[in-house]
């Protein structure tokens, strides 16, 4: 059966999704014939070249070695998702319209500070042009759409079904806006236009899904909604991580040390869900698409399995002292604060003031890897992530249900697994904590390595954290 994956093969964070999914497809279902993706050049590098240096990524490691002969059913086309028909040649266009049954749409840009056009042209009408050519896929049996639990942050509860875009848009007039109005103009409208949304990613998220709402006669179509994507639980491998986005590069600062304070409420439920059950539901629900009817299938843990931001920080604070990174530069330990005042002076006083101290000591050093750099952007990211850190939602997934049954009478689907009630978050951060350490810190993993190091750090925390106060009080008196 052939697939085609639409999803932009970039460097860096960009396909965290696309990739593991292209990866258990190619594992776990030997009678693929083909798997269609689109890449673009970048950079200098041509197609053929980029797509040398995909095959190579670490994700596919254990595919080349148990079956290596399954990489060559992916079949790479030149093309760009922000161009009309994709930038396709003819015949790459007749050859996917002829033979392709499933396509997973998963391209997107997913920062939140993107420009408004940016945004537009990739989550938006990208959406809407590829379902113009669905409708030339005659044999096109199911349409897998990757959304976002947040593409409706102006409601409490979200149930599965598709809602308006707050404030209504009719889609149709924001695309012609998006291609007649000049940039820089289009761009200062975002603040006025995206409402309730914190960003022009989940406003351009809610603007797709009415797009593909709008083709449901003519195109077998479902839509998974992942929440906060996080590390894999088993597969390919425990803790396989290769972003440092979201909630990642939160945990990886708090590992360092370098994290003392983060915006957030600790008593909410933090929506994380492991990227290898995103995967999972993206395949489940391809086999629910059908004309007339947009199926959707909310990817969270909240109401199956919640965990707060407290127990995360908790768990991620444990694991990273047990484990501690050979990057570690001060002892793990944070505190949430609610009050942006509070935390923004314990930005300056906590994050600040140590890293001008430790840029000091690099200049006197010779040297020229600067810590304030890091603490400023890591204060942008805290700024543009605290919606989702101190707000909560309660997402309905009935869609679970028919998982359950699905996995019950499908032998083909059963090595697929979404059972939520079972994952441990124990060990499950435990996993991820070391899985930033070996994917991103590019560190060999020894048990009880380290452990003077922390040790010493712990001790010299303790020592500053009294001593201070003390000092403090003298010079009062």
């Amino acid at each position: 059966m052939p697939f085609a994956l639409f999803f932009k093969i970039q460097l860096g964070a960009t396909g965290f999704v696309g990739k593991t999914l292209l990866e258990k497809l190619l594992w776990s279902f030997p009678q693929i014939a083909h798997i269609y993706i689109l890449i673009r050049e970048k950079s200098g590098l041509t197609v053929a070249q980029r797509y040398q240096d995909f095959v190579q990524h670490k994700i596919f490691e254990r595919l080349r070695t148990h079956f290596p002969e399954r990489l060559e059913k992916l079949v790479y086309l030149k093309g760009n998702i922000e161009c009309d028909d994709f930038g396709l040649s003819s015949n790459d266009r007749q050859r996917l319209c002829a033979h392709v049954q499933i396509i997973f749409h998963s391209a997107a840009t997913v920062r939140f500070n993107e420009r408004l056009k940016v945004a537009a042209c990739v989550n938006a009408i990208g959406t809407w042009h590829l379902l113009e050519l669905c409708k030339q896929m005659p044999n096109l049996k199911s349409f897998v759409y990757v959304s976002t639990a947040y593409c409706n942050p102006g409601r409490k509860f979200v149930d599965e079904q598709i809602y308006p875009t707050l404030p209504p848009v009719n889609w149709k007039m924001f695309v012609d806006c998006t291609n007649k109005i000049p940039d820089a103009y289009f761009n200062s409208l975002a603040n006025y236009i995206k409402g309730p949304h914190p960003n022009t990613y989940t406003f351009t998220k809610s603007i797709a899904e009415q797009i593909v709402n709008d083709y449901k006669q003519c195109v077998p179509i479902v839509i998974v909604r992942p929440s906060i994507v996080t590390a894999a639980h088993r597969e390919p491998y425990p803790g396989w991580i290769d972003n440092i986005q979201g909630i990642t590069g939160i945990m990886l600062e708090i590992g360092k040390g370098t994290i003392s304070s983060i915006l957030g409420d600790k008593d909410i439920i933090c929506d994380i869900i492991p990227v290898d059950f995103v995967v999972n539901s993206l395949i489940l629900m391809a086999q629910k698409a059908t004309l007339g009817r947009v199926y959707i299938a909310n990817a969270t843990s909240g109401v199956t399995n919640p965990i707060t931001w407290a127990r995360l920080g908790c768990l991620t604070l444990k694991w990273s002292r047990i484990y501690p990174t050979k990057r570690i530069m001060m002892y793990p330990h944070f505190k949430y604060r609610k009050s942006f005042l509070m935390h923004e002076i314990a930005v300056i006083i906590l994050h600040y003031v140590p890293a001008l101290l430790m840029d000091l000591l690099t200049l006197l050093r010779q040297k020229r890897k600067f810590v304030l750099p890091i603490a400023k952007k890591f204060r942008q990211a805290c700024l543009a992530g605290r919606t989702f850190s101190l707000n909560e939602w309660i997402f309905k997934n009935k869609s679970r249900d028919y998982f359950e049954e699905l996995l019950q009478h499908s032998s083909t689907l059963q090595q697929l697994s979404w059972n939520l009630e079972t994952l441990d978050y124990d060990s499950y951060i435990r996993e991820f904590v070391i899985g930033i350490q070996k994917y991103l810190h590019q560190e060999q993993f020894h048990d009880n390595d380290k452990k003077w190091k922390i040790t010493r750090l712990y001790w010299t925390w303790t020592f500053l954290h009294t001593f201070l106060p003390l000092l403090g009080i003298y010079c009062l008196l």
